[in-house]
This record gives structure tokens, sequence and C-alpha cells, in this order.
């Protein structure tokens, strides 16, 4: 075999471009180039990836495999999958469940869809009739989800919720997947089974399913990736090859740390030439390292970014990764899995039955690699996908920001979470082989999700506390309630109104636009000209004031038109500007309108007078 790796032209012409891959996009490329690159071909890596992608799973006969294999038991489980996503539904009200990770998807969805720019708007106007674009910023987040919900704005046209739609969907299929993993590696239906109900009453992923983020769909990828290295490793095949390989870089696209799976990936592959005695190499495979060119670009303009870690969060964080934070994550981790007061998404039985199988899986692991030679194929599957997701475990263990009892954290125990679902499945199918237990088994899970998780979604009390949410979605009744949107809003969240095809601009800019500002409160640019503030209430005098990051400074005249409680001791208030003051001078909002006396100039001037306003119109913009 080593004789044939140095003699396979195939193969070095794959480390190649692999080497040449790194060595442009670390060392070649300037940071600007680098924005350039990502930004404006980042779209079409996407593109490229996913149709090379659904080619391999036709090509390999995916469809096929589900036709012979389903049967009258899958049409019974379909049915139940169609219940437990009902009632998903019917307790998770689709919205933006973790800021501001989900509208800047969004932001960049909509990027990709009018411009096929992967950046999302930070500045916007609409002074020539259809919403422009005037800056864009770059985000630090994979473009595989952004991508595919753009996709949906292009088949469908655009509109913001979209991207709830989208995770709808991906919820049917994720658990359609599940229940194929669970089946595979339980050895029965029944044990995939099993594993949709697990998922089913874990009220992390009703959650997930409707909101825009992006971590049901590195869920589905990493269920997907399991499958093609089960596929490929029990049959060593270029065409299973291509599957596993393009499936792992999907997976490298949706995530920052799942990246990591590429190692297991190239395990899987090296086992599978070494059983088969020969190497299957096709052209998509070649080519296959340019696809981590924009992965590699991102990590290169914000890895040395101490924002982008986001440490200022926390106080007294040099460092994003240390040994010191592994013994208190893990106390917060134990923290979320057995909380039984519904302030935390999780299921009590779900992580019982997981923490008490993963030692044991680990013990079955570790058999099975001194086992290396004869072991399965699909147990060598198992062992690799296990170690990926033991591996983003232990990473996220040893993050400063690693809690997974913190409610924008608690997300990122979801691949942890099909790391115990897969262990629960192995180990219990060592214990017994007949339906019966299985059957126990799913009903404990079922009784389990009554008794706990479907009052913890009832109350939904993990979302009620979470303020960014609930401001995000007063902003979003707001808007339900305007028959007009011509309006200009300043806020920190500015993006979430570009994304809705309003104007509107941040406090840190509109602070510095005075002058901007009164032209067009004076030229009546817009309707109205709207402010979004949080209000804090002092709790020994009962004062309230504006959050330091909300208040515009001197020389604005705020007029509260709409204002909501959002957590004791908190409110959130929309102000109208009616006035501001520039250089002594006071512009005021006039909505009376006198009779002009005399008569209107002629069309040619009129026209030429609006040229003028609107190339002014632009320099002035907040």
């Amino acid at each position: 075999m080593l004789k044939r790796i140095l003699k396979d032209r195939r193969l070095w012409l794959l480390v190649l471009v692999a080497c040449l891959v790194i060595l442009v996009t670390r060392v070649v490329l300037t940071p600007d180039q680098s924005f350039k690159i990502v930004a404006w071909y980042g779209y079409w890596f996407m593109l490229a990836l996913t149709l090379l992608w659904g080619r391999s799973l036709v090509r390999v006969g995916m469809g096929k495999w589900i036709r012979d294999n389903f049967s009258r038991f899958d049409g019974w489980v379909v049915m139940l999958m169609l219940v437990c996503t009902s009632v998903w539904w019917s307790h998770e009200k689709p919205g933006f469940k973790i800021l501001a990770d989900e509208v800047l998807l969004l932001g960049t969805s909509m990027g990709m869809h009018f411009d096929r720019s992967a950046t999302y708007p930070s500045r916007a106007t609409d002074v020539q009739g259809p919403l422009q674009i005037r800056d864009r910023v770059l985000d630090k987040r994979p473009l595989l989800f952004p991508f595919l919900v753009a996709t949906v704005h292009d088949l469908s046209g655009y509109r913001p919720e979209n991207a709830f739609y989208f995770n709808r969907g991906l919820g049917i299929a994720f658990l359609l997947l599940v229940y194929v993993l669970g089946w595979q590696a339980g050895g029965q239906r029944w044990a995939g089974v099993v594993g949709m109900l697990l998922f089913a009453g874990l009220p992390l992923a009703a959650q997930q399913s409707a909101g825009s983020g992006f971590e049901l769909l590195n869920l589905f990828a990493i269920a997907a990736f399991a499958l093609a290295m089960m596929s490929y490793l029990r049959k060593p095949i270029a065409d299973r090859l291509e599957v596993l390989i393009l499936t792992g870089l999907v997976v490298a696209s949706c995530r920052y740390e799942s990246i990591i799976f590429l190692v297991p990936m190239v395990a899987a592959v090296g086992i599978g030439w070494w059983r088969s005695g020969r190497i299957a190499l096709s052209w998509p495979i070649l080519i296959s390292p340019l696809f981590l060119a924009v992965w590699l670009l991102q990590n290169r303009l914000f890895s040395g970014d101490s924002t982008a870690w986001q440490m200022a969060s926390k106080e007294g964080i040099t460092s994003p990764f240390g040994l010191e934070y592994f013994g208190s994550n893990l106390g917060h981790s134990l923290a979320f899995f057995f909380d039984f007061s519904g302030f935390q998404p999780s299921s009590a039985m779900f992580g019982a039955l997981g923490l008490l199988a993963l030692p044991f899986f680990g013990l079955w692991g570790l058999q099975k690699v001194r086992q290396f030679r004869t072991g399965s194929a699909d147990d060598v599957a198992w062992v690799l996908t296990g170690a990926g997701l033991g591996s983003i475990g232990l990473l996220l263990m040893l993050y400063f920001w690693g809690q997974f009892d913190d409610r924008i954290i608690s997300r990122l125990s979801l691949p942890v979470h099909l790391l115990m679902m897969l262990a629960i499945v192995v180990v219990a199918r060592t214990l017994w082989k007949s339906t019966t237990g299985w059957k126990v088994l799913a009903g404990v899970v079922v009784f389990a999700t009554l008794a706990q998780s479907l009052p913890v979604m009832a109350k939904r009390a993990y979302e009620i506390d979470y303020t960014p949410g609930l401001e995000m979605e007063i902003r979003r009744e707001f808007l339900a309630e305007q028959p007009e949107r011509d309006f200009l809003f300043l806020d920190n969240d500015s993006v979430f109104w570009i994304t809705h095809l309003l104007p509107a601009s941040s406090m840190k800019v509109s602070r510095e636009k005075h002058e901007a500002l009164s032209y067009h409160l004076r030229n009546h640019s817009f309707s109205a000209m709207y402010v979004f503030q949080s209000v804090l209430v002092n709790e020994q005098t009962g004062q309230r004031t504006v959050d330091p990051a909300d208040d515009l400074g001197p020389g604005f005249e705020l007029e509260t038109i709409w204002e909501r409680k959002v957590q004791t001791l908190l409110f959130a208030r929309i102000s109208r500007i009616v006035a501001i003051e520039h250089d002594g001078a006071v512009v005021r909002e006039v909505v009376a309108v006198p009779t002009a006396t005399g008569h209107f100039e002629n069309v040619e001037q009129v026209d030429e007078q609006r040229a003028l306003y609107l190339e002014n119109w632009i320099k002035q913009l907040p």
C-alpha cells in the first residue's frame, strides 16, 4: 500500500492542490484580497460545493437505497415524525432565538440573494426606490447556512421569514436522518425510533427549529457525515469516497469548530484504502481542497481579532482556550443537563441516559480500536464519529465561554447530545437483541417527554428571560403594526431593519451625524425617524434612564410612541425624533403642509433640482 501511495500521481496531485490552497490563503494573499475573495466569491464556492455534493448523492444511488429499504414500519415512523414536529411548531413561535448571530446570518443571506455578496449590510438607503446597500461587513460565520437561505430567497422571493421556514423543513429532515442513524448504529429500526424520540423531546432542538440559526444544519450535516462514512467503509469505492469527502466539506462549512471532522474523514479514507488495497480518486476529490479556501480565509481574517472571540463579554479573560476553564464548564454543563426549573431547554432523561452511556461507549470504542484489523466497517464509523463529536465537546469544555447553562451557549451542546444519542443506541444494542428492550426504552423516553419536556416547551422560560430575544420580538411587533414602511430607524441592531428592507443606521454613527439627520428631518426624507432604546430602572429611586449605548446624546428631542416591558427594571422604548439642534439652530418635524402660492417650476427645472437634491441626499446619509 505504501508503494502504491508513493506511485499514485493523482494522490500527489491532491496533496499539491491542498498545499497550494494553504499557501495562498495563509501567506500569499493580503487581508484586503482575502476579504474581497470571500465577499465576492464565497457564494460561488458554496454553490459549487452544494451542486457537487448533490451530484455525488445521485451517483451513489441514495434514492435507490431509500426505495429498496422503505417499509410499512418506516411509514409509521414518518407519521410519528410529523406528530413530533407538530408539537415543536405548536410550542415554539418562529423568531430570532440567538442574537446577534441569527440576524447577521439573515443579513448575509440577503447580501447573497441581492448582490451575490457574502456580506451583511450595516447601512442602507432607498432614495432611488429599491433598497441599496451602502456599507457591507464580512461576518466571521461560515457561509453554507446563509447560502442555503439565499437559495430559498431565490426560489420564493425575499422574505426575512424564509430563514425560519428553512429551519422548519430542516427539523423534519433532521429527525428522519436521526432515525436512520439510530437504526444503522443500533442494528434495528426501533433503535432509530429511540434516537428520534430523544431529540423530539429535547426543547433545545425544538427551539432551534423555530429560529434562524445554523445549529440544526450543523447537526444534520454531522449525522449525514456519519452515515456517509459508514457507507464508504462498508464498500470503499470511488463514488462513496466522493460522498464522504464532500459531506465532510459540507460539515466544515456549517460551523467554525466543525472543521474537526476532517480528521476522522481522513482517517476513514486511509482505512478504506488500506482495507480495499487500492486508491480510488475522482476529479471532484482532486479539487476538493479548493472548498476549504473560504474557511481558511475567514479564519485568517478573524483569528487575530480579539473582538471575534468575544472575550470582552467576560472580565479578566486573556485567552479563549485553557485548562483552567474545564472544571467550571463541566459543572455548568451538568447544571444544564439536569435542570428541572424550566429555565434551560434541556431534557433530564436525555442527559441521564447519555452521561450513563458515554463511559461504556468510550470503553467499547477502545476495544474496537484494539480490534482494528478485524472490526466491522460500521463499528469503525461509529468510533470515528464519536471521536469527532467528543473532540468538539472537549474543545467546548476548554473554551472560556463554554457554559452550557448560559442562554447563548446552550445551543452548542447539540453535538454533545448527538454523541450521547449515538452512545445510547450503541451501548443498548449490546444489552439486548430483541425489540422488547427497545420498545421499553422508547416508552421511557415518551414518558419523560410528557413529564418534563412538554411542560418546559409550554412555559418557554428559557426564552422569556432572554433579553435580546424579547427586544427583537418587540421590534417585530412594532414593524407588523406599521402600514407604511418608508421611515428611518436608528438602532444598534440596525441590521434587523435593513433585512426587513428599511433604511437604518447604528447609534454610534448617528451620534456623529447631527447635521445629516437635521438635513433629512428638514427635507422630509422619511415619513418618520425612529430610535430604539433600552430603558433601565433604578430600583432604589425608580428613576428611568436610557442605556448609555443607546443614547443619541444632546441635541435630539424625542417623543415616545411605543414602550414595552422586557424584564423587571428593563423596558424597550421606540421614540420618534421631533426636533434636532445643531450649531444653535433647531430643526423641527413639521406635519402640516401649507398651500403653495404662484406656480410650480417647469418639468426640466424640477428634474434638475431633484438630481442635485439626490446627490446631496446620498452625502448626508446617517
